[in-house]
């Protein structure tokens, strides 16, 4: 069996040097108490995610490879990668807000669904953070490991975008 993108990201960041911190928690958003769960359509919660994930992968891919090309020839001066905006922000924030809702669903399916989407979420959200606020560090961290390459076969090291991109079809 061949490992999916998914697989590979997590072997590849377990590969880098350095001390394993656990992540700190993301905030919850704070009006899901106002939404009926009863009224939340779970496949178009599932189709919005994954069109989400869609978006932030066809977003990343362009950018963290044009990143990387240059962080190969300056790889303390090369520029940051930005991919969330305020759109993409209030689409996560809504998916979070039914997610909550859903997990207070006296129903145990659409409980499981919530926290199953919060989770999915949390960890995207996290993965683009991490590499719109430490990719320099990511990158020095690689380029100490016994695989220096940024680019290994014209692909990111840190391939998120495919693992969105999976991630993605997964959802819908």
């Amino acid at each position: 069996m061949t490992a999916g993108s998914l697989e590979r990201l997590v072997d590849t960041a377990r590969a880098l040097p350095g001390e394993r911190r656990p992540v700190p928690p993301l905030p919850s958003a704070g009006f899901a108490a106002e939404l009926d769960a009863a009224g939340v359509d779970a496949d178009a919660l599932r189709g919005r995610l994954g069109r989400l994930f869609a978006e932030l992968a066809n977003r990343l891919e362009p950018a963290l490879t044009e990143a990387l090309q240059h962080a190969a020839v300056a790889w303390d001066a090369f520029d940051k990668v930005a991919v969330m905006d305020p759109a993409l922000h209030r689409d996560a924030t809504w998916i979070a807000t039914v997610a909550a809702a859903l997990e207070r669903a006296d129903d145990p399916a659409r409980r499981a669904l919530g926290m199953e989407v919060r989770i999915a979420l949390a960890s995207a959200l996290g993965l683009i953070d991490l590499i719109e606020r430490r990719l320099a560090m990511l990158v020095r961290l690689r380029s100490q490991s016994s695989d220096s390459s940024l680019l290994p076969g014209q692909r990111p090291f840190l391939d998120v975008a495919a693992a969105l991109a999976e991630a993605a079809r997964g959802w819908t």
